[in-house]
Parts: C-alpha cells; structure tokens; sequence
C-alpha cells in the first residue's frame, strides 16, 4: 500500500464511519456496497480500507506473537504495565478462556483478523457487478489479502470459521486443515492476476513475490497447520517440504529482490545495510517483499519504539515496557553486527544522543537480568529497537515499513525445508549466505552437522535474522 492508498483507505474509514446510534431516523443518504462502487476510484478506497486494516495486525497479533515467546516480556514496573495481569499471562502461557490476557490481547487479535476479512468481502460483495479496468488485479488482491488475514487466523486459532462473503450470518467452525485449503487455493488462485513488480508510488501493493512468500511460509508450517489437536498434543499433518523449496525459489529466483548490504545500499557503517530493512526509509530496500506501510502523519506511523523505550529516551514520553529476555541477548554472537538491534548499558535519548536518567534522577542503565517480572525496575531488561527513529516523526508515530516478507526469511525457509529431506549442504550454504552479510570477517557455520544439528542451527539462525519480526 502506497501513501496514497493509505490515505484513501482514512478516508473510506471515515465516510463509512457510523454517524449516530438512533435507528428510528430515515437516513438521507447512504453508502452501501450496492451504490458506492461505481467506478475505479471508488474501488480502490474499498481495497485501500483492506490494506489499512493490516496496521492493526502490529498491536493484538503481533503482541501475542512476540510476548509468548522467549524472545519478548513485558514486566510489571511499579505501576506499570500490570494491566490486570494480561501481559505475564501472555508470556507465561497461563492464559485461559477468560484470563486477561485472552479477554483483552488475544481476543483483539482475532478481532482485527476478522475485521481484515470482512472488510476484503464487503468490497469483494460490492464490486461483484462493476466493470473498471483493473478489476481482475484488484480482486485479486482481496482475495490474496483476505487469505492472509486467514493465515493469521489459522497460525494463532487453528479451527475458525470461513467467511466469503459479507452476510452477517452464524457459519461452522472448520478444522484446520480446511482452512489451510482455503488459503493456499485463494492465494495461488490469486496469484496470476497480480502483477511481478508495481512501480514505486504503488509500492506495498500484493505482487507475485509477495504471494510466493506467504505460500513458502504456509509450507514451511504444513505439519502444524494441518495438523490435529487433542488432549495428548499435536498429531502432524503432511510436510510439504518441496512445496516450500519451490515458492522459496520462486521469489530468491525472480530477480525483483537481493539481500541488503553495506556494498548494495551505499553506506558505510558496518550492519548499515542490513538495517535499511528497519530505517524510515526502508521502502527502498530491495530486500522486503510484502510489508505494511506507514508514514510519519499522526495515527498512521509505527509506534514500536513507545513499547520499548524508556521515559527519558524519546520525545514524547515512551512507555517503557516491552523488553528481551537475557537468555535471548545472550544467544547473540557479540561480532553479530544484528547485536545493534539491542540497548544495553548506559543509556542516551535516540534523538538528541544524550546521557539520559530514570525517574529518580540515576543514569539509565539496561541490564539483561529482569529477577523479578512482576517489581522490575526502570532499566531492568534489554531493549529491542530494531526499527530505530525516524528523525521526522510526528509524535508517536514513525514511518518505518513494517515488512512481513523479506529475502532473508526466504533463505531460512529454504535451509529449513532441504535439511528436512537431507540435503544438508544445500542448507548450509543458504544460513552461510545469510550469515555473510552480518559477521566481518565471516563466521559461517561449520560443514558436516548432522541433521539436528543443522536443524538447531536454522532455528537459531531464524532468531539472529528475524528477531521481534513477528
């Protein structure tokens, strides 16, 4: 989504907002699916609405994600971020049907989930009768759009119900397989109606690669999401290893996309490149390949940095929360330039360069130990800023991308899939290739590992690449 459609999609959201709560009043006008899509521009601030709704993916459902990981936790700091308990139940994995941390964090997840899915069938409904030039590539972005937010649905729910269209109606729970069907038919469906590249004022709109990543990815996790849940655990479903080689291919082989380097991106400090994929500017990076837009306008900019910061450290106040686990910062080779993701030690402001203090008036120091989540202090807790300010930020709001996709993972998904039908040194050479760009000199890992081995290597490999992505 471009900033265009970003700003289309504000204004669909206003114009279909509800404008009062008496039913009794006949209305002079109205917008329905039936009278609104009347021509292109129309339609595209329908879809624009459905890109929209892939912002909030980055608060439930990220949180979720992350904080029930090792890789995040959010503390308890006197009186903060204690929210009746929602975050450690979070963490901890104690949540239940009507814990806080289901009641309020989980359920937004499924909440905007669905909401992305009805918002893609109420202009899949609308345009059903309305002929514009680039109706094929639009619906075949809802439908692509509408199977991601099912594959959000599938990764974190399991068995859910399937909606294709906008009728407000009570429809059956289907099992996980099925709804693991849906999504690979719509995307793959969807896939020749949409174009390899769009030029870069429509950038961030569904492309080719775009739909080869969310497939490799729904490969990659096919013993899991077609697999059956009981009492005793999870019973897998089939691998579909080859399958994930083959969409992986497809987008490392398309020639759109390359890794980030300091060579490629034409900076100088060493890690610079493989940061462009996180900086304010990082629409640019040839690496992303389906990522979430934001720009630096209030209530349209990422906010990551409010999460983990501290008080002091950012203007206006962050929130001081989010933070990683030591065991996670200390798994990072100290020669790994994606170390400069984390704040550690003494602490500065990340706009002025500043010497910053806590609330006593102490300097501000991080440290990796958290001994008691539930009275952490201030600067208790390494931080993750991986998406560092953007310099011109409006308040809270910043305008790096967000990026589902990016090359690296496509490597990752591809070592993962040949280790898993032996071919061990293909493996090898794709984390080696990923890891080249972050160790100077290089530190590939040794040849010759067993399967496991390797196996344990990818996924720690997986954690240095695409740690906090979600």
């Amino acid at each position: 989504m471009n900033k265009k459609i970003a700003a289309a999609g504000v204004f669909a959201l206003l114009v279909l907002a509800p404008a009062c709560t008496d039913l009794t009043e006949v209305p002079q006008s109205a917008i329905t699916p039936e009278n609104f899509y009347r021509n292109e521009g129309e339609v595209i601030g329908g879809l624009a609405s459905v890109y929209a709704q892939l912002r909030s993916l980055d608060d439930d459902y990220y949180n979720t994600s992350e904080i029930s990981t090792d890789e995040m936790i959010v503390p308890t700091r006197g009186s903060d971020w204690y929210d009746n308990g929602q975050w450690l139940d979070i963490h901890r994995q104690t949540f239940t049907p009507n814990s806080t941390g289901t009641l309020n964090i989980i359920n937004g997840a499924w909440t905007n989930l669905f909401i992305g899915v009805a918002r893609a069938n109420v202009v899949l409904d609308g345009i059903a009768n309305t002929s514009f030039a680039s109706k094929a590539t639009v619906t075949a972005e809802l439908h692509a759009l509408r199977a991601w937010y099912y594959f959000g649905l599938l990764d974190m729910f399991g068995n859910v119900p399937i909606a294709t269209d906008a009728a407000i109606v009570a429809r059956p729970q289907a099992s996980r397989d099925s709804v693991f069907r849906f999504v690979e038919a719509e995307l793959k469906a969807a896939r020749a109606d949409l174009p390899a590249t769009w030029s870069a004022d429509m950038n961030g709109r569904l492309t080719q690669g775009a739909i080869d990543a969310m497939l490799a990815s729904l490969y990659v996790n096919a013993q899991v999401f077609t697999g059956t849940v009981s009492a005793t655990g999870l019973a897998p479903g089939a691998a579909r290893w080859q399958d994930a080689i083959d969409r992986a291919n497809a987008v490392i082989n398309s020639g759109h996309y390359a890794l980030a380097t300091d060579a490629n991106m034409n900076c100088s400090t060493a890690g610079c490149g493989w940061r462009k994929n996180f900086t304010a500017d990082n629409s640019s990076s040839p690496e992303i390949i389906f990522a979430i837009k934001y720009i630096a306008v209030s209530g349209l900019g990422l906010n990551f940095l409010m999460r983990a910061l501290h008080y002091n450290q950012f203007t206006p106040s962050p929130w001081n929360g989010f933070a990683t686990l030591a065991d996670t910062y200390a798994a990072f080779d100290p020669a790994d330039q994606r170390t400069q993701i984390f704040l550690a030690g003494p602490q500065f402001n990340v706009l002025t360069g500043q010497p910053v203090t806590d609330r006593q008036g102490n300097p501000l120091v991080f440290t990796p130990a958290i001994p008691d989540v539930t009275a952490a202090t201030e600067g208790a807790g390494v931080r993750i800023t991986k998406w560092p300010a953007d310099p011109n930020h409006v308040q809270q709001d910043n305008g790096n991308d967000y990026a589902f996709f990016r090359l690296g993972e496509m490597y990752l998904i591809r070592a993962e899939a040949e280790n898993e039908l032996g071919q061990s040194a293909a493996a090898t050479a794709d984390i080696n290739l990923i890891r080249a760009r972050a160790f100077n000199p290089p530190k590939p890992i040794a040849s010759g590992l067993t399967q496991a081995q390797l196996r344990d290597a990818i996924l720690n490999e997986r954690l240095f690449e695409l740690t906090a992505e979600g």
